[in-house]
């Protein structure tokens, strides 16, 4: 009996879950968003976000997709020192991102002003002095790869007390996907009614 109750109640809560998720109808965004996070080596960090139109169907998202973008510097003690954002389409040239959909990275092996680097820095279509953040890498310089530079003047990345010249250098731009109103909320009503079943099946 205990058995044939729990599928009529796991069945209830299934329709429920539907019922309301389609009465409720979130509306859909048709944006794919993600988080941004980063650490320097010297403990200066980065928090942001960016979204693009989630059907478009190249593997690599550049900033000619973009529809927001932002992103926040703050000092080892955690405080704001700039916040960017970014206005699309973007007039800019100097402003460069790459994110690869299939892997859910942003690319950032190469310079700067290349297809598999980036410049999130100075925001150059409002701004003209602050902070610059981007990739770099030069052989001839001893940088035979590519590393993330957080600057705040025009002076050359390598210097004698390198890396300890600049504000911070080194660590990962890392993405984490954002979900979808719709997601969270069908999460949210499939544990409220998993809480409300569970107590009813403890009294019976």
């Amino acid at each position: 009996m205990k058995s044939i109750c729990s599928q009529i109640k796991t069945n209830v809560a299934i329709a429920a879950v539907t019922s309301i998720a389609t009465l409720v109808n979130v509306p859909s965004v048709d944006a794919a968003s993600f988080d941004l996070a980063w650490k320097g080596d010297q403990g200066y960090s980065a928090k942001g976000n960016f979204s693009y139109d989630d059907s478009y169907v190249g593997n690599i998202v550049t900033k000619d997709q973009l529809t927001n973008f932002v992103i926040s510097f703050f000092n080892p003690k955690g405080d704001l020192l700039q916040n960017f954002k970014y206005e699309f389409p973007n007039s800019s040239s100097n402003f460069n991102f790459n994110f690869d959909q299939v892997t859910k990275t942003v690319l950032q092996t190469g310079n700067f002003d290349t297809a598999n680097g980036f410049d999130l820095g100075i925001d150059f279509a409002t701004e003209v002095t602050g902070l610059s953040f981007y990739t770099y890498l030069n052989p001839a310089q001893g940088l035979s790869t590519a590393k993330i530079f957080l600057k705040d003047d025009l002076s050359p990345e390598i210097c004698d007390t390198f890396p300890n010249c600049r504000l911070d250098v080194g660590g990962q731009l890392t993405t984490t996907v954002v979900p979808e109103p719709s997601i969270i909320l069908g999460l949210a009503v499939a544990s409220f009614l998993g809480r409300v079943l569970k107590k009813k099946s403890a009294s019976v």
